[in-house]
């Protein structure tokens, strides 16, 4: 039997799911079970979820520590400051520009923790088959590094996400969609 791990990109696929299901939450151990059930031959030995720690989150994140055979990686938030001016954006009621500047935050740290996991656990031999869950564009190069290296990867997605993951899927061993009907199954009860 193949052993495998799970490389859950946290941001990606709450966003994802977000877009899929709106209005409801994400039961992350129902979706890695989910996950699981979709490789019956694979022994997975570890799941990994990143994401950035924030104030907000910590909880879920030692909910999710607390899964077995789960662990939590986080990244850091870091503010990013963005000068709209210089997007010629012009108010609809008044006519002037707008030249405010905002501050949002981006997640930083979490794709390169997630490249440096599943490259070590593939130069240690630690799987078979490694199963990333995320769109991310920036993946292709590690999975292409994984493949030589002789491990296969394969992608899962929510059914109503793949087209935004063309070039991921096409540098992946296999995808694995998550019907629209199995969605429920990862729906959190209260």
């Amino acid at each position: 039997m193949k052993q495998g791990m799970i490389f859950i990109d946290g941001s990606n696929v709450y966003f994802d799911w977000n877009k899929v299901n709106p209005g409801t939450q994400l039961d992350i151990e129902k979706y890695i079970e989910l996950v699981k059930g979709k490789y019956p031959n694979v022994d997975f030995i570890r799941t990994y979820y990143f994401t950035s720690q924030t104030t907000t989150n910590t909880f879920f994140l030692q909910q999710i520590n607390k899964l077995p055979y789960v662990e939590v990686k986080t990244g850091r938030l870091q503010n990013k400051t963005i000068d709209l001016s210089k997007y010629s954006i012009v108010c609809k009621s008044c006519g002037s520009a707008v030249t405010e500047t905002i501050t949002t935050q981006t997640d930083k740290g979490t794709d390169v923790n997630i490249a440096v996991e599943m490259l070590l656990h593939a130069f240690n031999h630690s799987y078979d088959l490694a199963v990333l869950a995320s769109r991310d564009a920036d993946f292709v190069g590690v999975t292409k590094i994984l493949k030589n290296l002789g491990r296969n990867v394969e992608l899962v997605l929510f059914e109503g996400v793949k087209n935004n993951a063309q070039d991921l899927s096409e540098n992946v061993d296999n995808v694995t969609l998550i019907q629209a009907s199995e969605y429920s199954n990862c729906e959190k009860t209260t």
